[in-house]
C-alpha cells in the first residue's frame, strides 16, 4: 500500500514495546531481514488526517498481541505470538482486508479466528484503526481509482488499450492496487449472468475459524432482537471515558458510526472514540431499549442462550 514516503522499518519494534514498560523490545531481531517491512510514513509514524483534523495514531512501537505469550528473549518462540496487527508478509493476513465501493478499508468476509472470537477483537478493524488506513486523503484516492476501474470495466468490447490500462492499475506493484483489484472483482461479479453458479468459498478448518454470527466480535447476530424501525433510523450509543461521554450510532447493518467513521466491531469503535488501546467496546457502549439502559455486553448476554457458542 502506498500513500506517502515509503520507509523500511521493523514489524516487531527493536527498542521498546508500547504498553509493556519493562520490555526492551525485540532487539535480537534488529538486523533480521524477516523482521523488516515496507511501511508508509503515515502508517508507521503518524500524520494522518480525517476531514482536516490531524490524528497522531500510527504503529510506531506498538506491537499488541491477540493471543499467546509475548517473546522477551532470543530463546522465546516467536511462533507462539499471535500479533493483533495484520502482517502483509504472513500468508492469509492480506486476505482479511477488503474495500467497499467508497474506498474505505473494511474487513473481508473471512470468518473470525478462534482467537478473535475469544478476545472479542477484530484484527482487520484494529489494523485499520491503528494504521489510520481510512484517512481522508487515502480514501479519496482509493475512491477515485475504484470509480475509474468501474468505468473502464463497463466499456463494451474491452479494447486492448483499455485492457492494458486496467492491467496496469491492478498490477501488485501499482499504488492502491488492492483497491483496484477489489473494484474489478466487483464489476466482474455484477457482470455474471443470472444463472451463473458462484464458486464456493474456500473451506476453513473448524479448529481455526468460526462463523461471524457465532462469535462475540460483532453485533450482526444480535440485530434481530432490536426494533427494525429504530435500527433503520440508527440507535444511539453512549460511552463514558475519562469524564467525557462519547456518542455513536448503531447502524442497520450492525456497524457503529463514531466521529464520522464506521467500525465493524464495538471494541474498535470504542477505541477509535477514546484513543485508548485497552477499552472493551462491549462493556463501554450503552444503549437504551424500552426505557432500560444497558451495556452491549448485558444486551448480548440477555439474548444469548445458555451454552451457546460465542
Amino acid at each position: 500500500m502506498q500513500r506517502a514516503d515509503v520507509n523500511v522499518d521493523h514489524f516487531r519494534p527493536k527498542s521498546e514495546v508500547l504498553g509493556e514498560p519493562s520490555h526492551r523490545g525485540y532487539w535480537w531481531l534488529a538486523y533480521k531481514i524477516e523482521n523488516y517491512r515496507i511501511a508508509c510514513k503515515h502508517c508507521n509514524s503518524g500524520g494522518a488526517r480525517f476531514d482536516g483534523v490531524p490524528e497522531g495514531r500510527a504503529k510506531g512501537t506498538r506491537f499488541p498481541l491477540l493471543a499467546g505469550p509475548r517473546a522477551w528473549h532470543p530463546k522465546d518462540d516467536l511462533d507462539l505470538e499471535q500479533p493483533l496487527l495484520l502482517d502483509p508478509a504472513q500468508r492469509g493476513d492480506p486476505g482479511l482486508l477488503g474495500f467497499d465501493t467508497y474506498g474505505y478499508a473494511r474487513r473481508s468476509d473471512t470468518p473470525y479466528s478462534q482467537d478473535e472470537a475469544q478476545s472479542g477483537v477484530c484484527r482487520a478493524d484494529e489494523t485499520i484503526r491503528i494504521l489510520a488506513l481510512n484517512a481522508t486523503q487515502i480514501t479519496d484516492q482509493r475512491r477515485e481509482l475504484m470509480t475509474e476501474i468501474a468505468e473502464l470495466a463497463q466499456i463494451p468490447g474491452r479494447l486492448p488499450k483499455i485492457q492494458a490500462r486496467i492491467e496496469k492499475k491492478v498490477d501488485p506493484t501499482a499504488p492502491w492496487s488492492a483497491a483496484a483489484m477489489a473494484a474489478l472483482a466487483l464489476q466482474r461479479a455484477c457482470a455474471l449472468p443470472m444463472d451463473a453458479t458462484a464458486q464456493p468459498a474456500a473451506a476453513h478448518p473448524a479448529t481455526l475459524a468460526i462463523a461471524p454470527g457465532r462469535s462475540k466480535v460483532d453485533l450482526r447476530n444480535l440485530l434481530e432482537h432490536l426494533d427494525p424501525a429504530e435500527l433503520a433510523a440508527g440507535i444511539a450509543l453512549t460511552g463514558p471515558h475519562n469524564k467525557l461521554v462519547h456518542r455513536a450510532v448503531l447502524q442497520h447493518d450492525g456497524r457503529i458510526s463514531v466521529l464520522g467513521r464506521t467500525w465493524g466491531t464495538p471494541t474498535s469503535a470504542a477505541r477509535a472514540a477514546t484513543g485508548s488501546d485497552d477499552v472493551d467496546g462491549w462493556d463501554f457502549w450503552r444503549l437504551t431499549i424500552a426505557g432500560v439502559e444497558q451495556s452491549l455486553a448485558e444486551f448480548r448476554a440477555r439474548h444469548t442462550p445458555p451454552g451457546a457458542p460465542t
